[in-house]
């Protein structure tokens, strides 16, 4: 596998829960990151459930009710 480098930003608070995550499964950040990402929208809760707007935070009590109905 050829590996290539990017560069990402995230909440301090998930680098860490990250990092913790890589240092108990004794393996690198990156390999992790992969590893998370590569099990794909299937395996993240409520991935792709919603497809909206941008502002979808300023309406989600509307958005969920349509869902539930």
């Amino acid at each position: 596998m050829k590996a290539v480098r990017r560069t990402i930003s995230m909440p301090a608070s998930l680098a860490k829960r990250l990092d913790r995550e890589a240092k108990r499964r004794r393996t690198s950040f990156s390999a992790l990151v992969a590893e998370l990402v590569e099990q794909g929208p299937a395996e993240l809760p409520y991935a792709g459930v919603v497809e909206d707007d941008p502002d979808l935070s300023l309406r989600v009590d509307e958005v969920l009710s349509r869902i539930a109905d």
